[in-house]
């Protein structure tokens, strides 16, 4: 086990990867997004410059709705009804009327992408601030909203700028942002928030490299908690134990071996962290039903993901 695995590396996300995270976020939405106009103006990706500040003035200035997602740097903001701190993963819908003092910590500054964009229904009529979520989130995916924020700067800056699709890349986003609002990722019952993104961020290092997860206790000390505690709380947001989790992620990556290529079945034991063919045998039968042979001449379905 490699003790540098919880180091996650970040690397760039190929378009078919987004569309389907796209498509999964425009599900389940409360407003009618089929009728609403989405119109991309000026943006860009910065690190905000020594002495910045966002003062009344800005607020005062707003006529349309400027998203800010902060991926680096601290910072923090005055809003009209509340302070809030600035850290990679808070994102702002700021909106005319509002108020936004913002400043940065000089030692660490803020790199922010922001989009000034506006929303119109089929009468051309601006939508209303009643219908609008809250003008605060977190993401539960920063590197997701990362990609596609880009996306849309890229996309505007291009010659000619690529218009409506900005605006389909933005709007993805925004469906993202008003399904969060009502309840569509809340976390379990004695969950935080900050909590089920730790936890949900395990989980997909674990379905990234199956084979190179430590023990359970040394993942439960490196997120911090007891290891009574970490798996009552991993339990709760995965729905299964951690290492019930982890058999299921090596099977799942197993089935895909024993489809897509011709490695004999110890050799993908082995590439799964199987010391011993047989017990892998034995451990994707109890999993599925089946050997890995038989699953491979094409006896059963896929094992649920």
């Amino acid at each position: 086990m490699a003790a540098g695995w919880p180091v996650r590396l970040h690397l760039p996300m190929d378009a078919g990867w987004i569309f389907l995270c796209i498509s999964a976020m425009m599900m389940a939405v409360g407003m009618d997004w089929s009728k609403i106009n989405v119109t991309v103006g000026p943006c860009g990706r910065v690190r905000c410059e020594p002495g910045w500040r966002l003062d009344r003035q800005w607020s005062a200035n707003l006529r349309d709705f400027d998203l800010w997602l902060v991926w680096a740097g601290r910072g923090r903001m005055q809003l009209r009804e509340r302070a809030i701190e600035l850290r990679p993963g808070v994102c702002l819908w700021a909106r005319p009327g509002g108020l936004y003092l913002g400043e940065q910590d000089p030692t660490d500054r803020l790199g922010v992408t922001y989009i000034h964009f506006d929303l119109r229904d089929s009468r051309g009529r601006r939508i209303a601030e009643r219908d609008l979520p809250a003008e605060m989130q977190e993401v539960d995916d920063l590197h997701l909203f990362d990609a596609v924020t880009r996306r849309v700067v890229e996309q505007m800056q291009a010659q000619p700028p690529a218009t409506a699709a900005a605006a389909n890349w933005l709007r993805a986003l925004l469906m993202d942002w008003e399904r969060a609002g009502r309840g569509g990722r809340a976390p379990p019952g004695g969950v935080t928030r900050r909590q089920y993104r730790q936890m949900a961020e395990l989980m997909a290092r674990i379905r990234e490299q199956p084979a190179e997860v430590p023990a359970v206790a040394a993942l439960a000390r490196q997120a911090g908690y007891s290891v009574d505690h970490f798996t009552r709380l991993f339990k709760q947001v995965a729905g299964r134990g951690p290492e019930a989790f982890i058999i299921h992620a090596r099977v799942v990556r197993a089935q895909q071996l024993l489809r897509e290529t011709e490695w004999p079945v110890g050799a993908v034991a082995e590439a799964l962290g199987y010391c011993d063919p047989y017990f892998f045998s034995r451990q994707f039968k109890q999993q599925t039903g089946l050997t890995p042979l038989a699953f491979r001449r094409g006896v059963g379905d896929d094992f649920p993901v």
